[in-house]
C-alpha cells in the first residue's frame, strides 16, 4: 500500500499516482486508487465526475465519527473505471468531514483501520493524499506501508522537502510508527527538445536567464539530497500528453505508452511492484 504525498499543490502528485496505477494494471496487477483529496482530482483523472457516484469517501469518514449513523464500509465505495483501475472516489463534501475527525481520539488511523481489509483483494492500493497538511494527509500516510514524495522543479522545492520531513518525523514521534519513504519522484524535471517551443529553444541557445539558472541549481541540490537521504530517485520529463491523459480519464499506459513521461511512470510502477 503506497501513499503519494506532498503538502504543496502543483507537484504532480495525483498525476503520478494515476499514471503509475495505469502501468500496474497494464502489467496485470489488481489496483485500487483511494482519493482522499476534497478536490477529487484523482476521481476526475480516472474519468469519474465526483457528483456521479452516490457515495464517496466523505461518507466513510463522516460515518466513522457519528455514533448515530450506521458505519459505511470502505469496500462499498469501490467503483470500476474505464481503465480497469478500481477507485474509491472523493468529493468536495469531504472538506466538511475534517472538523469531525478532531473529535475522534483515533483520528489518525481511521483510514488504516479498514483499508487493511482490502489488501487481499488487490496487488496494489495507491492513496492519493491532499496537497495540504491536515487529517486526510496524515490518515493516508499512516494507512500506507510506504510513501512516495513527489516534487516539482520550483524555488520552493527544497523548503517543501524540509517541511514534509518534519511532518513525517512528527508522525513517527507522536504515533511511534516508522514512515518508510520508498522513493522521490522529481516531476516535470526536464522537457524533451522535441516538445520545447520555438521561443524556448531560441532562449536556451542565446540567453541566460537568472531565474532559470536558480531553478536548475535548486533541481541539482534537491536531486543530490534525495539520492543521499531517500535512495531511489526517478525523474519524470515534462510532456504535453500528461495533461491530456488526465482530462481524458485514461492513463498514458493505454493511450501513449511510448511518451517519454510514460516511460518514467512505468519505471516507478516497476519499482513499486518489486517491493
Amino acid at each position: 500500500m503506497t501513499a503519494f504525498a506532498h503538502h504543496k499543490g502543483g507537484t504532480g502528485k495525483t498525476t503520478t499516482c494515476l499514471q503509475v496505477a495505469g502501468f500496474l494494471v497494464k502489467s496485470g496487477r489488481r489496483v485500487l486508487v483511494i482519493d482522499t483529496d476534497p478536490q477529487a482530482n484523482a476521481t476526475l483523472g480516472l474519468g469519474i465526475h465526483p457528483d456521479t457516484p452516490a457515495h464517496n469517501i466523505y461518507h466513510y469518514y463522516s460515518s466513522q465519527n457519528n455514533p448515530d449513523t450506521e458505519p459505511v464500509p470502505l469496500a462499498s465505495l469501490i467503483i470500476r473505471t474505464i481503465s480497469n483501475i478500481d477507485l474509491i472516489p472523493s468529493h468536495l463534501d469531504l472538506v466538511g468531514a475534517e472538523s469531525l475527525l478532531y473529535q475522534n481520539p483515533d483520528r489518525y488511523e481511521i483510514l488504516a483501520r479498514e483499508v487493511a481489509s482490502l489488501k487481499d483483494r488487490y496487488d496494489h492500493i495507491l492513496i492519493d493524499t491532499p496537497p495540504f497538511l491536515g487529517q486526510f494527509l496524515l490518515n493516508g500516510i499512516i494507512a500506507a506501508d510506504r510513501t512516495v514524495i513527489v516534487f516539482s522543479p520550483d524555488s520552493f522545492a527544497l523548503n517543501g522537502y524540509e517541511n514534509i520531513r518534519l511532518i513525517l518525523s512528527d508522525i513517527e514521534e507522536i504515533l511511534n510508527k516508522k514512515i518508510q519513504i520508498k522513493m522521490a519522484v522529481l516531476n516535470r524535471w526536464s522537457l524533451p527538445v522535441s516538445e520545447q517551443s520555438f521561443f524556448s529553444k531560441i532562449s536556451a541557445r542565446f540567453t541566460r536567464q537568472k531565474m532559470s539558472d536558480q531553478t536548475d541549481e535548486i533541481k541539482h541540490i534537491l536531486e543530490d539530497q534525495m539520492k543521499r537521504e531517500v535512495g531511489t530517485v526517478i525523474q519524470v520529463p515534462e510532456s504535453q500528453q500528461v495533461g491530456l491523459s488526465n482530462r481524458r480519464g485514461m492513463p498514458l499506459a493505454f493511450s501513449h505508452p511510448e511518451d517519454p513521461a510514460a516511460k518514467a511512470f512505468e519505471q516507478i510502477a516497476q519499482a513499486l511492484d518489486q517491493g
